[in-house]
């Protein structure tokens, strides 16, 4: 019985991943680098202890992150406050059919909780839907362990197994089948393939077919 939906945010909620492959290349260009597709696709769905490493790797250590990444978050915190954060398509539709049901909602992204706290301020369709948010660093691990989604769902007051994390990367829905919680990807910028399937129950082509399958599983 799905009592819950933990989802990611970047790539599930707002098509904010495509936007990221012009906005983090640009940041890098601000301070001498360039930054590739398949740099950028690493840093997907990793809170800031895996990225501030990724980009040391690619950069080196000297490389000035803090400068980066706010400048990067920066960006999309000016078209947050402009109200122009990119919707993935049924996202109000998801949400209200969510609490039609009863469904708890919670958020278990990555990104910093003040970045997050303005997106959401700036969606009106997100207003108060969520009855719980883990952000950023605030779990000992980030994903792919499975803190974020252990600790969403604990507060909620549900069971992992009660609950559906909802993904588009690697690295979230790996995230979703350690911490034993119903794994469902919608693709974003990463597509479904044979690598995925072992941490995939259930691939969805939006967030409209989110509610119908609920309806399906809870029989």
């Amino acid at each position: 019985m799905i009592r819950g939906v933990l989802f990611d945010m970047d790539g599930v909620l707002f098509d904010t991943e495509n936007l990221g492959q012009e906005l983090m290349p640009k940041a890098a260009r601000a301070y001498g680098k360039e930054m590739d597709k398949s740099l950028y696709h690493r840093l997907l769905g990793v809170n800031e202890h895996l990225g501030r490493q990724i980009i040391a790797e690619a950069y080196g250590e000297d490389f000035p992150y803090d400068p980066f990444h706010d400048l990067f978050l920066q960006y999309f915190l000016e078209i947050a406050a402009a109200g122009q954060l990119p919707r993935k398509p049924g996202l109000a539709a998801c949400m209200q059919g969510l609490k039609a049901r009863g469904i708890k909602i919670a958020l278990a992204t990555s990104t910093r909780r003040p970045v997050v706290e303005c997106y959401l301020q700036n969606t009106p369709e997100l207003n108060g839907v969520f009855d719980a948010t883990v952000c950023g660093i605030e779990v000992p691990r980030g994903k792919p362990e499975p803190d974020i989604y252990l600790e969403a769902a604990r507060r909620i007051g549900l069971s992992p197994e009660e609950c559906m994390g909802v993904e588009d990367s690697r690295n979230g829905l790996r995230s979703v089948r350690a911490a034993g919680a119903v794994s469902v990807m919608i693709p974003d910028l990463l597509p479904f393939g044979e690598e995925l399937a072992p941490y995939v129950d259930h691939c969805l082509p939006d967030l409209n077919a989110l509610c119908p399958l609920i309806d399906r599983l809870n029989g």
